[in-house]
Parts: structure tokens; sequence; C-alpha cells
């Protein structure tokens, strides 16, 4: 379907094109995009311009690809999560990495701290999620085994302080520190590695 109708659309033209109403178009789009085969921009009046074409396909980039570039630990996903059209902050695949609650991933992501710039777009991103303070714990955990780590704002490091009524919560179910139970207990927060698990990180 890309291929034949490859081109420039608006929700409109696409539906006149394909004979269909506006929202059967959107629905094309979207499975489409999904597909990796459009792109977005903006005409006059802010209208959303879809760039619908085979060679959007090739511009993509995985989550995961984007962690190895980083981190010293190299991942292998089944199923990666691409991003057409654009290179994803690290801001956002350190948050994707935690999400997956895998241990790998876990210990990857440490490495991604050392070039995070944009501090309020993690928290922004953390607070979506609802991992602030697992963002907070695993950034302290960091600090100690990756290099050149840049100073977390105080900002963010006092909105993401624990409250006496906070519980303590798993970054991955059933999993704890032995090492860590400090940083546990200073953010309840159980974290699912041990030095052990950090020999990569000695060579950083």
């Amino acid at each position: 379907l890309a291929e034949s109708i490859k081109g420039i659309y608006t929700v409109q033209t696409l539906g006149k094109r394909l004979k269909i109403n506006e929202k059967k178009a959107i629905y094309v789009i979207y499975r489409l995009r999904k597909l990796g085969y459009v792109k977005t921009s903006y005409g006059q009046g802010k209208k959303r311009l879809y760039y619908i074409s085979m060679d959007n396909l090739h511009k993509r980039i995985s989550y995961t690809q984007r962690i190895n570039e980083i981190s010293p630990i190299k991942l292998a996903s089944s199923n990666p999560y691409y991003i057409y059209g654009r290179i994803p902050s690290i801001e956002e695949t350190l948050i994707y990495a935690i999400k997956q609650k895998e241990v790998r991933y876990i210990i990857a992501s440490l490495a991604l701290f050392k070039k995070v710039k944009y501090w309020a777009l993690l928290y922004k991103l953390a607070k979506k999620e609802g991992l602030v303070r697992e963002v907070v714990a695993l950034y302290e955990v960091s600090k100690i085994v990756v290099k050149k780590v840049k100073r977390m704002p105080k900002r963010f490091y006092n909105l993401a302080l624990q409250k006496k009524s906070d519980s303590y919560i798993y970054i991955i179910k059933g999993l704890n520190s032995s090492d860590f139970k400090e940083i546990e207990k200073k953010w309840k927060v159980y974290i699912p590695l041990n030095r052990e698990d950090l020999g990569d990180y000695k060579h950083d």
C-alpha cells in the first residue's frame, strides 16, 4: 500500500485518494506509521502533512540500539521498539530502559546517566511514568560505578525525596540488593542489582 500511494497527504486528501472517510484515513496513517512508512510535518496554518514513502523505513533506530551506542553492556531485543525520522533522546531512552523491568536493561541504563543533558525533561518523563524515585535511586548507583556522571540538579533530587507515608517499591518485582542497602533505604526503592552484576563498568 505504501508504495502505491507514496506522496504527501493531509487526512482529507488521503481519504479522497483511497475513497474512504476521514476516520479510516486516520487509521491507515496510524498503521503505516507503525510500520515506518510515514513522516509527519506541518504546513501552513500548522496543518499536518503526512509524507508516505518506502524510503522512510530505512530512517529508523530502536531504543535498544540507542542504549548500545553508549553502554558497555550490549543488548539484544527480539521485539525492538523503533523510532522513525528522529533520534530518541537520552532521557526518553533511559525511561524506556527502566520500564523494561529486565536486569540487563537496568544494568545498561546506568551508563545513560553520564549523557543526560535535560534533567527537566527526564523529570517530566519520569513523573509521567511514575518512576521518579526509581530514576534517582538508579542515578545514585550509577554515580558509584560509572565515570563522569554529572550532578543531578537539587530541584530534581528534592522533588524525588520520599515521604514517610511512601512504601517500598520494586524496580523488578521480587529483586533487591545486598550491596546497595543504603540507597534502598534512602529512597524506599529496591535495587535489583549487586556489585558483582556491574563488572562491565570496571573499564568504563
